[in-house]
């Protein structure tokens, strides 16, 4: 996972600017800091009832506090190569049996360039591994 500050939108039409959320390279999926959901759901819900459009969360936090939750979820090592899990080829093989149920052939086109990528990188994985042998 890795930290990121990004905008968060509430229910009530709030823009929340400077949120720290962690982001899974593996799933792409996006979640609010748990060190700091519980500020973030009650400032949201504060601006909700004043009347407020938009607000950042360095009103209410300290940068200090911000950055040592992105400190605490550093960003993938750009000299590393990237990691091929069984878990990701059997997600990708599950999209692709929901978007053949579905018939969207720009979807089961998307998930077959993104299968043979990983193809691709998990067969130079295997050769590394070989070679380190």
């Amino acid at each position: 996972m890795t930290a990121r500050l990004a905008p968060l939108y509430s229910e009530g039409g709030v823009l929340l600017t400077d949120v720290p959320f962690l982001f899974c390279h593996t799933c792409h999926t996006m979640r609010v800091a748990p060190q700091i959901f519980t500020e973030v759901t009650l400032y949201t819900h504060h601006c909700e009832t004043d009347g407020l459009k938009r607000a950042s969360l360095f009103d209410i936090l300290a940068s200090g506090q911000i950055d040592a939750i992105l400190a605490m979820y550093p960003g993938p090592d750009p000299s590393s190569k990237p990691y091929v899990t069984e878990a990701q080829i059997d997600h990708l093989l599950d999209v692709w049996n929901v978007a053949q149920e579905l018939g969207d052939v720009a979807w089961i086109d998307e998930v077959r360039k993104t299968l043979c990528d990983i193809h691709a990188l998990h067969l130079n994985q295997t050769r590394d591994f070989q070679n380190q042998q």
